[in-house]
C-alpha cells in the first residue's frame, strides 16, 4: 500500500546483492545491483533511488567507486552508505572525503541497516504545517491564507470565530493565527475558551492586530496567547514567525505523542487519532479498518534471548509497518507488545491481504541475538467502521478478533465476525488474551 523505497547497490566484484536484497526486501525495499561505477550517475538519474549503497573491497576497483561517489555528492544525489571490510580510520577518512555519510562493516543485520538508511533518507518532504486563521475580516484572512499557502503550509480559514471549537479536533492545527478585535468575541476571550480544552491547551496562539500598545499586548498574551504581531507585518516575517512557532510545537508534541522505543504513536495519541479519523470517515461516509496486532509468545522471547533482543523485535516490526503501509495509515504502539493500526478509506476486505502479507514477511524475517537468529510471529484482529460506529466498540471488536486469532493457533490475521461485533459484555478478558 505504500510506495516501495528503491536502492541502488554498486558492487563491482559482485557477491553481496543477494545478501542485501534478502536483508531489505522484508522491509519493502527494491534493490537494483550494478557493477559499473561509471554507470552510477546515470542509474541514479533514471531511477531516483532513495538510497545508494557501495561495496568497497580494498582493491583497485575502490578508486573508481569513490570517484563515482564524489560525482554523486557534487550533484547533491542521495546519501551514500559504504559497506567495507576495512574498518581502519584511514579507510573511513577516504570515504568521508568522497562524500560517504555512513560506513558499515560486515556482518550486517537487517534492522541495523534499515535504521541507518532511514536516518539518512533525503528528499522526503515533511508534512506541511497546519495553520488555522480566525479573522472576521474576509479580505485580510484571504491575504494571510495566500501568504502561508505560498510558503507550503496547509491553512484553514474561519471568518466566524464562533465555529472554532467545532473544527479544532478535525483540522488539528499546529498554530492558530487569530485577530484580536472581532465583533462577537475578542481574541483573548476566544483563546481562553480554547485553553479550557486540555487537548488544545498547548497549541500556539498568535494574535494579529493593529494594536501596538505593548501593555495591552502583554495582557492579552497573559490570558492565553503566545505571540502578538501587528497587521502591518511583512509577508516574509509572518511566514518566519508562524513556521518557527509551529516547528517548536511539532517537536514538543512529538516527544509527548511518540513511543520512545519504536517512534510510533503512544497509546493515548493513537486513541486520539483513531477518534479523529473515525469522525472524518463518518462525515464523508467512507470506511475505516482498525487492526489490533499482538506479538506471539513475546514473554518467551524476552526470557530466552533477553530484553535487548525483544526491543529489537519491536523496532523491527515498527519499521516493517511504516515501510509497508501508507502515509495516511496511523500506526501506534498500543501496549508492551501490542500495536494498533487505523487504515482510513479501507474496508476489511482490502486490509486483510495487506496485513496478511506483512504477517508473512515478519514471520520470515530473522531476528538477531548474540548467539544467532530466531523468528517471531504475530496475530491480528480486524474490525471495520461502519460495522462498529464508535472507537470503543471498534477497538473491542478488533480486540476480540485478535483473541480468536490467538485461540486458533496464532500467526494469523482474523477479521471480526458477528460475535465480535456483539455486545461489549461478551468481550473476553484482555489480560487473559495476552497470556495466550
Amino acid at each position: 500500500m505504500s510506495d516501495e523505497p528503491s536502492l541502488i547497490l554498486l558492487d563491482p566484484l559482485g557477491g553481496v546483492a543477494d545478501e542485501i536484497d534478502g536483508l531489505l526486501r522484508p522491509f519493502g525495499y527494491r534493490v537494483t545491483a550494478i557493477a559499473d561505477a561509471t554507470a552510477l550517475g546515470a542509474c541514479v538519474g533514471r531511477d531516483s533511488p532513495s538510497h545508494v549503497i557501495v561495496r568497497l573491497r580494498g582493491g583497485k576497483e575502490d578508486g573508481a567507486v569513490l570517484d563515482a561517489v564524489r560525482d554523486l555528492a557534487a550533484a547533491s544525489g542521495p546519501a551514500v552508505t559504504v559497506i567495507a571490510d576495512d574498518a581502519s580510520m584511514r579507510a573511513r577518512i577516504e570515504a568521508v572525503r568522497a562524500g560517504v555519510e555512513a560506513y558499515l562493516t560486515p556482518p550486517l543485520d537487517a534492522l541495523g541497516l534499515v535504521e541507518r538508511l532511514e536516518s539518512l533518507k533525503r528528499g522526503v518532504r515533511a508534512d506541511p504545517y497546519r495553520v488555522m486563521i480566525v479573522d472576521d475580516d474576509v479580505t485580510m484572512a484571504k491575504y494571510y491564507d495566500a501568504v502561508l499557502r505560498a510558503a507550503g503550509m496547509q491553512v484553514m480559514v474561519l471568518n466566524d470565530p464562533m465555529k472554532v471549537i467545532r473544527y479544532l479536533a478535525d483540522f488539528r492545527p499546529e498554530l492558530i493565527l487569530m485577530d484580536h478585535y472581532m465583533p462577537e468575541i475578542q481574541g483573548r476571550e476566544l483563546a481562553a475558551v480554547i485553553r479550557q480544552e486540555a487537548a488544545f491547551d498547548s497549541i500556539p496562539i498568535v494574535f494579529l492586530s493593529a494594536e501596538d500598545d505593548a501593555t495591552i499586548q502583554q495582557r492579552v498574551m497573559g490570558i492565553g496567547g503566545d505571540d502578538f504581531l501587528t497587521k502591518s507585518i511583512r509577508a516574509d516575517n509572518l511566514v518566519s514567525a508562524v513556521a518557527n512557532r509551529a516547528r517548536r510545537f511539532r517537536a514538543l508534541r512529538a516527544t509527548m505523542l511518540r513511543d520512545s522505543l519504536t517512534g510510533l504513536l503512544n497509546h493515548t495519541a493513537m486513541k486520539e487519532r483513531l477518534a479523529a479519523d473515525l469522525a472524518r470517515m463518518k462525515r464523508t461516509d467512507r470506511p475505516l479498518t482498525l487492526c489490533i496486532l499482538d506479538l506471539d509468545h513475546f514473554k518467551l522471547v524476552n526470557d530466552t534471548y533477553g530484553h535487548p533482543a525483544g526491543d529489537r523485535v519491536l523496532r523491527a516490526l515498527a519499521h516493517l509497518l511504516k515501510q509497508r503501509l501508507r502515509v495516511s495509515d496511523v500506526i501506534g504502539r498500543y501496549g508492551g507488545e501490542e500495536f494498533a493500526i487505523a487504515l482510513p478509506d479501507t474496508s476489511v476486505e482490502q486490509a486483510l491481504p495487506v496485513l496478511d502479507e506483512i504477517r508473512v514477511a515478519f514471520a520470515e524475517m530473522p531476528q538477531h541475538h548474540e548467539g544467532g537468529t530466531f523468528h517471531v510471529t504475530f496475530s491480528a484482529g480486524l474490525a471495520a467502521f461502519p460495522r462498529s460506529e464508535d472507537s470503543a466498540r471498534l477497538t473491542d471488536a478488533a480486540d476480540r478478533a485478535l483473541y480468536r486469532a490467538k485461540a486458533a493457533g496464532r500467526d494469523r490475521v482474523v477479521p471480526a465476525g458477528a460475535v465480535e461485533y456483539g455486545s461489549r459484555d461478551a468481550m473476553h478478558d484482555h489480560d487473559g488474551m495476552r497470556a495466550l
